[in-house]
């Protein structure tokens, strides 16, 4: 990765008492840079810090130069209040749970936050989040909304859907299905069908083996 030194670089440098420093390929000094340099009396070399004289003490290495666009990059976000909002995005999990070291989890289903599933077809409102599978589990469960959209797969695995809320329709061999809530939906491995709701369908579904709805699409 490339490093760019500006000339705020060598002003700061020169403040701390630094009078070279050591630039190789991967540095980049912009013309404002080399003109402040020269204005405040600092020298870029090529040659090896280990090969400098002792008036190159504190000539910080290319490892230091990251390490401090590094610490630059995060003081800014953090002045801005940025850092704490990136990570806590980052570390939030999507749904509140407990466990049991017997292997025994209990997710709080209205603490789940959903997030939008890719189907192959463009534009289509589907949403997902797992709670239940690897490495914990030899099936998968979570929970599925599809708004006022379809779209159509190939199971590559046995699907099991539960009707939280809304209908979906499932069509296959030119015939439709729908199912409302409350009632559950069984779809085996190797089918060809479309799946939908003319409004918007809240479900809870299950596969086997583990591993999300197919997306193998057709």
């Amino acid at each position: 990765m490339k490093k760019l030194i500006c000339a705020a670089d060598v002003e700061e440098w020169v403040a701390s008492g630094q009078k070279r420093c050591c630039i190789d390929s991967n540095t980049i000094v912009t013309p404002a840079a080399r003109d402040k340099a020269r204005e405040l009396g600092m020298e870029f070399t090529h040659e090896p810090c280990g090969t400098l004289s002792s008036e190159a003490t504190g000539c910080e290495t290319q490892d230091d130069l990251d390490m401090n666009a590094i610490f630059k990059f995060f003081k800014l976000l953090s002045e801005k209040g940025l850092v704490e909002k990136l990570l806590g995005t980052a570390l939030e999990p999507p749904y509140q749970a407990e466990t049991d070291p017997t292997g025994l989890k209990l997710v709080r289903g209205r603490t789940v936050k959903m997030e939008a599933c890719e189907t192959g077809t463009s534009g289509a409102k589907v949403y997902r989040q797992e709670v239940i599978g690897k490495p914990d589990c030899s099936m998968s469960a979570g929970f599925l909304t599809v708004d006022h959209d379809s779209f159509s797969q190939v199971t590559a695995r046995e699907e099991t859907y539960i009707v939280l809320e809304g209908t979906l329709d499932v069509t296959l061999n030119e015939r439709t299905f729908t199912a409302h809530e409350g009632d559950v939906l069984f779809i085996p491995k190797g089918v060809k069908a479309t799946k939908g709701s003319s409004a918007c369908a809240r479900m809870f579904y299950m596969t086997y083996p583990a591993g999300e709805p197919d997306r193998k699409l057709q």
